[in-house]
C-alpha cells in the first residue's frame, strides 16, 4: 500500500501523487469545503463588507436556492440581513472600544479617594497580631509561637555565643 493524503477540509483520503492532490485541490467540493473554513473565522464586518460589495444574486431570491452555494459571485443576503449585520458589527465596536481620557481620569480618581479613605482609617485603628484560626490559645502556644507584647521586648543584654 502506498502513501495516503488525507484532506482535512474534505475528510477524504487518496493515493497520494501530485497530479491527484492538484485536482483534488482544483475541485468544487473541496474549494467550498475550504471557504467554508476560513469564512468561519472572519470577522463578520469584514464578510459584511464582502456582501456589501457584490450585486444580489438574482437566482437565489427568486427561487430561494442557488446552485453555486459559497461560491456563487453575488450577494445571498438581502437589505435587511445587510442592515442587522451592520447594527451587530456596531455593536461588537462599541463593546471593545476603550474608554477615552475622562473615563479614565474619573475612575482614577474614585481610586484614589478610596485608598485615600482607606489609608485614613488605617492610621485609626491599628490591629493588634491576631492568630491564625486552627492554633490553640495563647497561653498553651510554646514562647516562639507567642506574639510579642504591646509594648514590645524589653532590650536584653548582648550574648556572646560560643
Amino acid at each position: 500500500m502506498g502513501k495516503r493524503y488525507h484532506c482535512d477540509f474534505c475528510d477524504k483520503t487518496f493515493a497520494y501523487s501530485s497530479q491527484n492532490r492538484k485536482k483534488h485541490e482544483q475541485g468544487v467540493h473541496h474549494q467550498r469545503n475550504r471557504k467554508l473554513h476560513y469564512d468561519s473565522f472572519k470577522d463578520p464586518s469584514e464578510l459584511l463588507a464582502e456582501q456589501a460589495s457584490k450585486p444580489p444574486c438574482r437566482r437565489f431570491f427568486q427561487t430561494g436556492n442557488c446552485d453555486f452555494g459559497v461560491n456563487c459571485r453575488y450577494s445571498h443576503t438581502n437589505p435587511q440581513m445587510l442592515l442587522a449585520a451592520q447594527a451587530e458589527a456596531e455593536i461588537q465596536k462599541s463593546k471593545l472600544q476603550e474608554p477615552g481620557f475622562e473615563d479614565w481620569l474619573v475612575k482614577w480618581r474614585k481610586r484614589r479617594k478610596k485608598d485615600e479613605k482607606k489609608d485614613k482609617s488605617e492610621e485609626e485603628t491599628i490591629p493588634g497580631s491576631t492568630l491564625p484560626p486552627g492554633l490553640p490559645p495563647v497561653y498553651l502556644l510554646p514562647p516562639s509561637l507567642r506574639p510579642p507584647p504591646p509594648g514590645g521586648y524589653v532590650d536584653c543584654p548582648q550574648v556572646e555565643w560560643g
